[in-house]
């Protein structure tokens, strides 16, 4: 349910804990028998938060932006318990009844931004009828990168085959799917900004409420460790170094700026400020 409030003036961000679960740390970090897989220890022992001896806890959140004329949902979650993510984990997510808790229908959702197309990140996106999958959110503009709608095309996976008709075909087939590649502006003051690596259409979307900025950083962090280490290895990454070179140029520019950052995964805060503490950046949560 919803997991943090933060009030910008006019604008407020819900952020919203939709499923959370275990990842083997194999599926995380790829082969645990090679020489760098030695480094996960220490992880456990400096974040017991985020890591057991048998897998990441896993969060996935999504973020509700309100604003005068607009409410915008910022990735729509791991999905119902028969999705790609909901079968993975054995988990049904929230988001639709958490939306309800927040009295905000299907219907009143205007824009909703897909960071990118995996499947903790799109699962609500869409919902099946009799005559087929539908948008879940019927007035609603998605934005999504056409560079990731590529990658599951080429793709011969399963669930990718799966995901391209139950998310995107759906999309398309409505008129709902905004797939231009440029940066833009989703409403006034929320601008999206291509940040690729993790997949090769990932964004991040940077919200400026008269000064006041946050940054819905989708999945340029995955961990605690990576704000430090940004080289820091990730079996989902699709080109590591490229993911690594964004997720240092917005780290960098979010402690510059004293932004606010909107984590669909680190702990312990959805939203909270970079901080230093012993030379070391974490993340604390608003009011703490």
């Amino acid at each position: 349910m919803p997991e943090g409030v933060l009030q910008l003036r006019e604008v407020r961000i819900d952020a919203i804990l939709d499923v959370e679960g275990s990842f083997p740390l194999e599926d995380v970090f790829g082969r645990t028998d090679d020489p760098a897989a030695e480094s996960l220890e220490s992880l456990m022992d400096r974040f017991p938060e985020e890591f057991t001896a048998d897998g990441w806890r896993f969060r996935d959140r999504c973020f509700l932006v309100r604003a005068p004329g607009a409410t915008v949902l910022v990735d729509a979650g791991s999905g119902p318990a028969d999705s790609s993510m909901g079968l993975y984990l054995g988990a049904r997510g929230i988001l639709p009844d958490a939306l309800g808790a927040l009295e905000v229908a299907p219907g009143d959702v205007d824009q909703v931004v897909l960071t990118h197309m995996h499947s903790d990140h799109i699962g609500w996106a869409t919902l099946p009828t009799p005559g087929g999958f539908v948008p879940r959110f019927p007035n609603a503009r998605y934005h999504l990168h056409p560079a990731d709608i590529d990658a599951k095309r080429a793709s011969h996976d399963e669930d990718d085959i799966r995901e391209l008709a139950e998310i995107i075909e759906p999309l398309i087939a409505s008129g709902q799917l905004d797939a231009s590649p440029d940066d833009h502006d989703v409403i006034p003051g929320l601008r999206l900004h291509h940040a690729p690596g993790h997949t090769p259409g990932h964004r991040v979307a940077l919200l400026d409420v008269h000064g006041e900025r946050v940054l819905f950083c989708g999945d340029l962090l995955h961990f605690t460790s990576q704000m430090n280490d940004v080289a820091g290895r990730l079996h989902g990454d699709r080109d590591p170094a490229t993911a690594a070179e964004h997720r240092a140029a917005w780290l960098d520019r979010v402690e510059a700026e004293a932004m606010t950052l909107a984590s669909a995964h680190v702990p312990p805060a959805a939203l909270g400020r970079l901080v230093r503490e012993d030379g070391v950046r974490r993340l604390r949560a608003w009011g703490d």
